[in-house]
């Protein structure tokens, strides 16, 4: 049969492989393939349905529902034997458990160390299907904590044998979960939570030196300030400085991940926490040196500049920061207030008004602005233009004192006190306790000759 004849009938030509072959043959061969598209099918199906339990189970975890997702967790574990993470997330969630009383009641959980068995055979599992889990590693840390705790609590203590003296060696529980992070951090070394919560178990067992050390490593690891939980605000104490300044030097030298000008920045940042003005000036203008765009380091050394009222040093640096316009609207919002503030300190008040215009409206929602624009339009004698931006103030922050006192002192300087005074009772209604508030609205009353009141 010719090709032409063969695509004018009216079914397909019949395949020369199995043309020659009984009919029975064919017929299986036939089942056979349904049979195991029907199999891939029915596979393909239970894996999405089990990643879905997983994932739903994490989901509710991670949201803060751990009862729920404590049934779905268990079904993943158990509809599959390769997957990791279903169980890493349901040994997670059972150290968590281990001192929750209200899951430990709804499910009739008696003991919580069943809870802690739990939690190590799903570890063991999610080690055997993934070995080189670092996340389960630093689990089983957490977990060998828990498990003290229970100690401590089934135990009995003499009170009067307990003192403030740090342990002097590591026990056999500091050992297994000082063995349990360094393991995560052989894993996953550039994980910087795994040093830092290394370094919380070292400072919660006493042992500060090994604590520094972690957490100098951490910071290392990841020289951004803001990740770092454990470092104060202000007052950071004299051992925790030195080991953060060390290895923010030592990033300087070993870390890769970040540029100069921002290991710089939070050097800077660091010296502003430890109250060394001095310093935080020179590493903010390196960060300034070392980086492509200069300009959010120069907003920090013009703000620094500003905070230590050098202002003749801040404007022009602050102007600076603005010229090349590269800085994050909210950055840009706070360089241009803080060029009013030094305009209204050299007594330019309409250049003030100018800066603090283009403040207001990049940032029209902040009330310190209003605030700042009243007093420039004040010191111009504009008070009918004055008076609508300290409302303002109010109106987007009213539980905030000095908005209202920022007012009344202008209420007070242009002889409207019965202006004034329904602003100071509002004070004294929202700070009952403070002297302050009703000591200046004693003051408004006796100048509107009311001495009774306030």
């Amino acid at each position: 049969m010719s090709a032409d004849e063969a695509g004018a009938l009216p079914f397909p030509a019949p395949d020369p492989r199995t043309e020659g072959l009984p009919a029975g043959v064919r017929f299986g061969a036939t089942a056979a393939a349904v049979g195991i598209s029907i199999i891939a099918g029915w596979l393909l199906w239970n894996r999405a349905a089990i990643t879905a339990e997983a994932l739903e189970g994490a989901s509710l975890y991670n949201s803060g529902n751990p009862g729920d997702a404590y049934p779905r967790l268990l079904a993943a574990v158990r509809g599959t034997s390769f997957y990791a993470r279903p169980c890493l997330d349901l040994g997670d969630m059972a150290v968590w458990a281990i001192d929750d009383g209200a899951f430990q009641h709804f499910y009739k959980i008696e003991d919580p160390r069943t809870l802690a068995r739990l939690a190590f055979l799903s570890y063991a599992e999610t080690l055997k299907r993934q070995p080189g889990s670092s996340k389960a590693w630093a689990g089983i840390a957490e977990l060998f904590k828990k498990a003290r705790i229970l100690r401590v609590k089934e135990g009995t203590f003499d009170l009067d044998a307990l003192d403030e003296t740090a342990p002097s060696a590591y026990d056999e529980e500091d050992r297994l979960v000082i063995g349990a992070y360094q393991l995560a951090v052989r894993f996953e070394p550039n994980n910087y939570f795994y040093h830092a919560y290394l370094g919380d178990f070292y400072d919660e067992r006493g042992f500060r030196a090994e604590a520094l050390a972690s957490y100098a490593k951490a910071i290392e690891v990841m020289p951004d300030l803001s990740w770092h939980y454990y470092l104060p605000k202000t007052d950071v104490p004299e051992d925790l400085y030195a080991a953060a300044s060390g290895a923010l030097n030592g990033a300087l030298r070993t870390n890769t991940g970040f540029t100069k000008d921002r290991i710089w920045q939070n050097m800077g940042d660091l010296a502003e926490r430890g109250h060394d003005p001095a310093s935080a000036l020179q590493y903010y203008r390196r960060a300034a040196d070392t980086a492509h765009d200069p300009s959010p380091y120069l907003y920090l050394l013009g703000s620094l500049y500003f905070t230590e009222k050098r202002y003749d040093e801040a404007e022009p640096i602050l102007t600076e920061s603005l010229s090349r316009g590269t800085l994050q609207p909210r950055v840009k919002g706070l360089s241009l207030t803080l060029l009013g503030r030094c305009a209204m300190l050299r007594k330019d008040n309409r250049k003030a008004v100018d800066y603090l215009k283009q403040a207001r409206w990049i940032s029209p929602h902040v009330s310190y602005i209003a605030v700042d624009l009243g007093r420039a339009y004040e010191q111009l004698g504009q008070f009918d233009k004055a008076e609508p931006e300290y409302l303002t103030a109010i109106r987007l922050d009213p539980s905030r004192a000095s908005v209202y006192t920022a007012l009344i002192d202008m209420y007070r300087r242009t002889r409207q006190i019965n202006k004034a005074i329904p602003l100071a009772e509002r004070l004294v209604r929202m700070f009952p306790d403070d002297p302050i508030f009703k000591t200046q609205l004693r003051a408004l009353n006796r100048e509107l000759g009311r001495e009774e009141a306030g």
